[in-house]
This record gives C-alpha cells, structure tokens and sequence, in this order.
C-alpha cells in the first residue's frame, strides 16, 4: 500500500498581486477570461449582491485590476479603451477616439464624463445611472475618476484601470495606473466556447 508520507494539511490561500500585463497572461494560460471593468459594472448592475460584496472587501484591501487598458494619445486628449486587453479567450472589444480629460476629482455630470465612462464600462447608460449603479458598491463613498496629465501621457502612453475604496472614503475609478508595474488583486470570468468564439464589433 502507498501511505501518504506527511500527515494531512489545509492548503493556506494567499491572495496572488500581479500587475495587468501578468495578470492576462496567468489567465491565457488558465483558460480564463480576465475580469474588466464592464464586468464589475455589469454585476453591479444585476444587483449580485454575493459578488459586489466579495469585491467590496478586495477594494478595501488592494486595487482590482482589470483587464481593461487606456492607450492614451500623445498630443491630445484622446485615447482608446480596451477591454479585455490581449485576451486569447475571447475577442478584446476596442472603443476608440475617446475624450477623456486629466481627471483627478469627484466625478461630475458633464458629457465628457459621459462619454468617458460609457467606454470605460461599456453601457449605453447616461452619467446618472452609471453613478448610481457605481455607488452599489459604497453608498457613502464619493466617486473619484483619475486619469493622467497631458505630459505624464507623452511619457507613458498604455495605462490599467484599476478600482479601489482609498483610505479618505472614496471610490476610486482609476485609469492613470502603468500596466506593467502597478500590481493588485485580479479575478477571472469563466465563459462559454460559444462566447469566446463570437466576436466583439469594435466601436470608433
């Protein structure tokens, strides 16, 4: 007979903190879709209260970086959005010649704003709803949106968005992070063959 030559354990789970760039190539290599920024606002959306709770306490602890990515414009305003950025799972879906102005604010009700978080979460809902939605997450937080200056994007133009309840009780909306260096907590979406081989229309 074949004994076991070490007693019985649990297995200690830690959470994993990687930055986008190794996040999409852990779940390529898992056969897994990597979490965007639409997903989280989809399920905020159908009101999954067990998942929007699970992903309350990973805001609180670490940023939740997604797969969606920002390629900003080096001499304007402009930029395209991402989601599920260099996925061999399922077709990334590209929004492009997006205004997104230097954010670092609360988020206001304006059609800049508008546009910009349509694409970040791919939705056709107006600012109102989408800030309504958001604040399922934390009611009493107020929404941040974060984006890089002009001159930070000459510099570095591929950014991750990442969310995350910062410690002055705020959400944080955050397209400024570099993808390759900035790490956190990630999740992955299992989805059907018939999803992954459907392919996504690309919006300019």
């Amino acid at each position: 007979m074949n004994i076991n030559k070490e007693a019985e354990c649990e297995v200690v789970k830690k959470q994993i903190q990687k930055t986008q760039k190794d996040w999409i190539k852990y779940f390529n290599k898992k056969g897994e879709k990597m979490i965007s920024a639409a997903d989280i606002y989809q399920l905020a959306k159908e009101e999954n209260k067990g998942l929007i709770e699970s992903l309350q306490k990973d805001f609180k602890d670490m940023w939740v970086i997604t797969s969606t990515r920002v390629i900003y414009n080096k001499d304007d305003l402009n930029a395209e959005i991402i989601h599920d950025a260099d996925s061999t799972i399922v077709k990334p879906k590209v929004y492009g010649n997006i205004k997104i102005p230097d954010y670092g604010e609360e988020a206001k009700e304006n059609p800049d704003t508008e546009a910009y978080l349509q694409a970040l979460f791919d939705t056709e809902d107006k600012i109102d709803i989408i800030l309504k939605i958001l604040k399922r997450f934390d009611s009493n937080k107020k929404i941040y949106l974060w984006t890089p200056s002009q001159s930070s994007r000459r510099d570095k133009q591929i950014r991750s968005v990442g969310l995350d309840f910062d410690f002055l009780d705020r959400f944080d909306v955050d397209g400024d992070n570099w993808f390759g260096d900035y790490c956190g907590f990630s999740r992955g979406v299992l989805v059907s063959s018939a999803k992954q081989s459907k392919k996504s229309e690309a919006k300019k």
